[in-house]
C-alpha cells in the first residue's frame, strides 16, 4: 500500500506564499455623466466640485478628417469615479433607489475592461 504524504510537512514553517496585488484600475476614463449617474453635465460638475474632485479631463470628438470638433466629453478616471460614488453613499442622505443606483455604478466601474475602454475613447476622441 502507498503512504499518504502531506506536503505541509516538507514546507519551511516561515514560508508564506507571496501575495500578488494588482491595481484595480488604470488610467482609463469614463464620462462624468456615467460616473455620477446623472445626464446633466452641469449637475455632474457641481457634484464633482462638492466632493473636491478636480481631475476632470476634456476630450473632444474627432470629426471625419480626424480633427477635434466642438463636441466634447468631460472625463474622470475610473478610480476617481469609484471613490466619488463611495463618498456619495457615505455622506449624502439618499433614497433606497439612489443608493441602489450608486452601488450599481460602482459595480459596473469595478468590472470594466479598462484596456478596452481606453482604446474605445482614443478611437474617436482627442485630449484637449
Amino acid at each position: 500500500m502507498g503512504k499518504v504524504v502531506e506536503l505541509s510537512h516538507y514546507r519551511e514553517p516561515a514560508y508564506q506564499r507571496p501575495v500578488e496585488t494588482f491595481p484595480i484600475v488604470s488610467d482609463s476614463k469614463v464620462p462624468i455623466e456615467f460616473a455620477v449617474g446623472n445626464p446633466d453635465r452641469e449637475a455632474c460638475l457641481r457634484t464633482l466640485a462638492r466632493y473636491k474632485f478636480d481631475s476632470v479631463q476634456e476630450h473632444s470628438l474627432r470629426n471625419s478628417s480626424g480633427q477635434a470638433s466642438d463636441a466634447s466629453f468631460c472625463m474622470i478616471s475610473v478610480k476617481d469615479a469609484i471613490s466619488l460614488n463611495k463618498r456619495i453613499l457615505e455622506q449624502d442622505d439618499l433614497s433606497d433607489e439612489e443608493i441602489a443606483n450608486h452601488i450599481d455604478i460602482i459595480q459596473m466601474l469595478e468590472n470594466l475592461d479598462l484596456s478596452m475602454m481606453e482604446k474605445l475613447w482614443s478611437s474617436f476622441t482627442t485630449t484637449d
